[in-house]
């Protein structure tokens, strides 16, 4: 696939995944339709990754790689729970508590519901959704594919950039919009620094990992 016919595979995957999020709001809202089209959509982001992405971000994974990931992964869990209670507290010095307590429903409903299901295929489902799917996926469509193509026209500072963006406008989160941002620029650098896409998969997956045992035992 030449770099043009990567750009257009880009936005087609995009556009695809836009449509998706059109169709979700005019299906019913229950468990299994939710956990379905977040599925159709990851399984949108690792095709188009794969398919997209030049080969050479998939060079195999040794154990400086696993290593580098994990690590990343600590130490980006850890700015985003500084980030996260900053951004509560700047919101609840500007906003309405009851504002800033409908947003966080907001924000974590849809999860949520899927996570406390009591269909256990479902819960399944939708913790290796955030253990292996999101970062798998994400990682290989907005990293391995957008920062990889657009370093090279861009600059990888702009693109590292604007990758994030898009990535946290596509998550449509108010009170996260900042330590998703800040997540997508990490994830972003570590990509370039190490031209490898299975770092920033692990240090996704290290994140969402802790994020869902946190929330599992109430913490």
């Amino acid at each position: 696939m030449t770099r043009l016919d990567a750009v257009f595979w880009a936005f087609f995957v995009l556009g695809a995944v836009l449509l998706t999020g059109l169709v979700a709001g005019l299906l019913p809202q229950s468990a299994e339709v939710r956990l379905a089209l977040l599925l159709w959509q990851q399984l949108l982001f690792v095709v188009g990754g794969y398919l997209g992405a030049r080969k050479e971000v998939f060079r195999r994974a040794d154990r400086s790689v696993y290593t580098c990931g994990a690590l990343s992964g600590l130490g980006l869990f850890a700015v985003n729970a500084v980030l996260g209670y900053l951004s509560m507290r700047i919101a609840l010095r500007f906003l309405e508590y009851d504002l800033v307590q409908n947003l966080i429903f907001r924000e974590r409903v849809g999860v949520e519901m899927l996570l406390t299901s009591n269909k256990p295929l479902i819960v399944l489902g939708t913790t290796l959704l955030l253990t292996i799917g999101a970062p798998l996926g994400e990682e290989l469509f907005f990293r391995g594919l957008l920062v990889d193509l657009w370093k090279d026209s861009l600059g990888a500072k702009k693109a590292v950039f604007l990758v994030a963006l898009i990535f946290t406008f596509l998550h449509s989160y108010v009170l996260q919009f900042i330590p998703v941002l800040v997540s997508g620029l990490i994830l972003g650098i570590l990509f370039v620094r190490s031209g490898n896409v299975f770092v920033p998969i692990l240090a996704h997956a290290v994140v969402n990992t802790l994020v869902l045992v946190i929330w599992l035992f109430g913490l």
